[in-house]
């Protein structure tokens, strides 16, 4: 009985803990009354959902860490470079697309990974994922750069599949 109460405070904590911790990351700069608020909603947030937190709790600290400093500045460069990309091309008046769908391959074995890489391509401008069949992706894309599953697989997905398969290996 200890032990599951004990469990059930360090659900809660931890839960606290990182809520606040993002809060912090997400609202810089900060002033006290940010502090003060991202205690609130990380103390109501972690009461609302600390049953459903895993307590492997080193393996989601890691996973909180490659998102924070490796996915996040990776994501956020390709979709600059993604926006740039469109921007060019609805600014030239000849159109130089040349729209079509591909199928990539993605080495990921868990389904939330597919799916983290299948919204990565999504948000990033000219591309969208369609469907998700196993081991495959089908993307539309408006300049399709190579056809062969290969080629296409390392312009769409290949930064964001070694980012992922870390994080949820």
């Amino acid at each position: 009985m200890e032990r599951a109460e004990s469990s059930i405070a360090s659900r809660y904590i931890y839960a606290v803990v990182i809520y606040f911790f993002l809060w912090i990351v997400l609202t810089y700069p900060f002033s006290i009354h940010e502090w003060e608020a991202g205690a609130l909603i990380a103390f109501l947030g972690a009461l609302l959902s600390y049953k459903q937190l895993s307590m492997s709790g080193v393996k989601n600290i890691r996973r909180i860490g490659i998102l924070l400093f490796w996915y996040l500045p990776v994501f956020t460069w390709e979709m600059i470079k993604a926006n740039l990309h469109v921007a060019l091309i609805v600014l030239n008046p000849k159109m130089p697309i040349n729209p079509g769908i591909v199928k990539i391959k993605t080495n990921l074995k868990s389904p939330v990974a597919r799916v983290w890489l299948a919204n990565s391509i999504t948000l990033t401008p000219g591309t969208l994922s369609l469907d998700i069949d196993e081991q495959y992706l089908y993307i539309h894309w408006i300049t399709v750069g190579a056809e062969d599953v290969e080629g296409a697989t390392k312009e769409i997905a290949g930064t964001f599949e070694k980012i992922l398969e870390a994080m949820f290996k």
